[in-house]
């Protein structure tokens, strides 16, 4: 009888994303969503890998490679499609904020992703372990119960539980016989090929050498699922008109004083950019320091006597309301 214990969480944290950013509800939504599902897909398999175990366990020594490797290549083509699935999302974002996710969204995309990948590799690691000795640190042997027709057994379950030492695995022999369509091993010199017809365990050396390659082949599905997902992706952005995504680019206001408002603009999108909460005195205290331009209009109608600064002015009724008028035009216009 096995005790089968809660994954770990999977809670994914995305990475470069500056606090209260405009993609921050974005980022959360998606990072919620992958957690879910790569907790789903890491029960399933985890399911799928004490079905494979309990099969290896009762077949020949020269089917039970097959028997692993089947299971293996199901579970981790439903893994890559969901992380391909979550990265097709981050890059989405990407393209939509250029400002926040810059001049490489793929790698941008790609950094969101990791901490996903990360745990998906550290799992799948897991699963070979369960379904070649049909435990591991999540899935536990608790004893066993003979079957008596019409018996009531009971089997007491500890509440505290030994945990495996780390890196002590030991893959057995007969896994080294590795299908072709899960990659290879490099050749190597005969007196290093062990015996793979037996239940003996490998050395440590030719265990780690199985997992680099599981970890080796499935980076490398990833990246082909991932490349697809791009590709489609930014082609169906390059097919959208401009004027579907934002409406018609406005031109510069071309009449006098449109320098010093588009230079006001700048300086305020910028502070923006870095802190979207900034506000108030605060907020005129940073365009102080920027020696940021008032607007022409302020000036010639008299409201902005020569020397005014943005503190003092925060001060003023009428300019605070234009002042906060100014801050919601200088985002819009981006």
């Amino acid at each position: 009888m096995s005790s089968l214990r809660p994954l770990r969480s999977s809670k994914m944290k995305s990475k470069d994303k500056p606090p209260d950013s405009s993609v921050t509800p974005a980022l959360e939504a998606i990072d919620n969503l992958a957690t879910r599902e790569l907790d789903e897909v890491f029960h399933r398999g985890q399911m799928d890998a004490m079905i494979a175990h309990a099969e290896i366990e009762i077949a020949p020594i020269n089917r039970k490679a097959g028997i692993f490797y089947r299971y293996m290549g199901l579970s981790r083509s439903t893994l890559i499609l969901q992380l391909a699935n979550s990265y097709r999302l981050y890059f989405k974002v990407a393209l939509a904020h250029p400002h926040e996710a810059g001049t490489r969204p793929e790698q941008w995309a790609w950094n969101h992703l990791q901490s996903a990948v990360g745990l998906t590799i550290e799992w799948i690691r897991d699963w070979y372990i369960l379904a070649c000795d049909g435990e591991n640190q999540s899935v536990r042997h608790l004893g066993q119960i003979p079957f008596v027709p019409g018996q009531t057994v009971s089997l007491p379950i500890s509440l505290t539980v030994t945990p495996l030492p780390q890196d002590s695995w030991r893959a057995p022999a007969w896994l080294f016989e590795v299908a072709p369509t899960l990659g290879f091993i490099r050749p190597l010199k005969t007196e290093h090929v062990p015996a793979i017809n037996s239940e003996e365990q490998l050395s440590a050396a030719h265990t780690r050498l199985i997992l680099k390659l599981a970890r080796r082949v499935f980076l490398w599905a990833l990246g082909a699922a991932i490349e697809k997902a791009r590709n489609e992706e930014t082609a169906a952005a390059g097919a959208i008109p401009a004027q579907a995504v934002g409406g018609e680019k406005r031109r510069p206001n071309k009449r006098k004083g449109w320098e010093q408002r588009e230079k006001l603009y700048r300086a305020i999108r910028k502070l923006l950019t870095h802190n979207p909460s900034l506000k108030g005195m605060k907020f005129c205290a940073e365009l102080d320091k920027r020696h940021a331009p008032p607007l022409y209009d302020w000036m010639k109608l008299g409201q902005w006597r020569d020397g005014l600064t943005w503190k003092e002015a925060w001060n003023d009724p009428d300019l605070q309301r234009k002042i906060r008028r100014v801050r919601q035009e200088a985002m819009k216009s981006r």
